[in-house]
């Protein structure tokens, strides 16, 4: 798994920022092995060197009832240093994500454009907050075209991994609130096991997402870590496998209530990177099907 190192309109950009589908190796990203999983006794878990095979995204298109209905079309171009440039989305939305790096191949920023609203910059900024890690915090943050500041912090763990996300709005009089907060919890095989979401006191939990897991390879995992977080978190892209089910909790109540849940099937290729995937999402009493067929470069 790679990790980490290398947030349009107020709520429209947030959702479709994330839903405009997606990465790539650079100076602060690592696609690593988990030692444990060739020898669960050896109590190694160090990062180890990075794979430097890729096997990168060219296009996914999803569907909804049927495989033939096809609704949103992905495209990845690449440029010379095999780093992502720019994600074009055709379909139920129309839009354009450039993505711009510094020397060092670290992501300086996003540029998301759409035909009938202005193009919005999402900048990255790269912090330290203690001694041990050179980056331990990464901070995205636009202005929409009301004039709010949107900001996504993204904290790093000891194991270079994401494992808290806090999204805040700064108003135009300068007022600061705090707008969400997950918290990830991972296997010892880097994958998410359940994500919390918590409440502005910084402890209660007010709902959660389960994970499973089947073998498979993540085809995210060749993308830039800060974009597929990001843009791509709806496809869970931040674990080493892609989920078998995914269940979504509200707690807010006190009660554990299920929300969603998600099956996936997959079909996959002969090096067990997926082909394409089907999704059973159950809300209330209503079943849809969407259907994901990925392709590569």
């Amino acid at each position: 798994m790679n990790l980490v190192f290398l947030c349009y309109k107020v709520k429209h950009y947030i959702r479709h920022m994330k839903y405009s589908i997606i990465f790539i190796l650079s100076f602060f990203i690592f696609s690593c092995d988990d030692p444990s999983l060739e020898d669960p006794n050896s109590g190694i878990y160090e990062v180890i060197e990075p794979i430097q095979d890729l096997r990168q995204l060219s296009s996914i298109q999803v569907a909804i009832n049927t495989p033939t209905n096809i609704t949103r079309d992905i495209n990845f171009i690449y440029n010379g240093l095999d780093l992502l440039s720019s994600i074009m989305e055709t379909g139920n939305l129309n839009q354009s994500t450039t993505a711009n790096y510094s020397n060092g191949n670290k992501l300086e920023n996003l540029i998301i454009e759409e035909a009938v609203v202005p193009a919005v910059n999402v900048n990255v900024a790269y912090g330290n907050d203690d001694s041990v890690q050179a980056i331990s915090t990464v901070e995205l943050s636009y202005i929409d075209m009301a004039g709010v500041t949107h900001h996504k912090t993204l904290y790093i763990d000891p194991q270079n991994r994401f494992n808290r996300v806090v999204t805040r709005e700064t108003d135009l009089s300068g007022v600061t609130s705090q707008v969400e907060e997950l918290r990830l919890e991972y296997s010892q095989n880097f994958n998410v096991l359940r994500i919390e979401e918590i409440a502005n006191d910084g402890f209660t939990i007010t709902g959660y997402s389960d994970f499973t897991y089947n073998f498979n390879n993540n085809p995210f995992t060749d993308m830039n870590d800060i974009i597929r977080l990001y843009m791509f978190d709806e496809f869970v892209p931040y674990s080493r496998y892609l989920p078998a089910t995914r269940l979504d909790y509200d707690l807010s109540t006190g009660t554990a209530i299920l929300e969603r849940s998600i099956d996936y099937q997959y079909v996959l290729d002969s090096e067990g990177y997926p082909v394409s995937r089907e999704l059973s999402v159950t809300e209330g009493l209503m079943t849809t099907f969407y259907f994901e067929f990925f392709n590569y470069r």
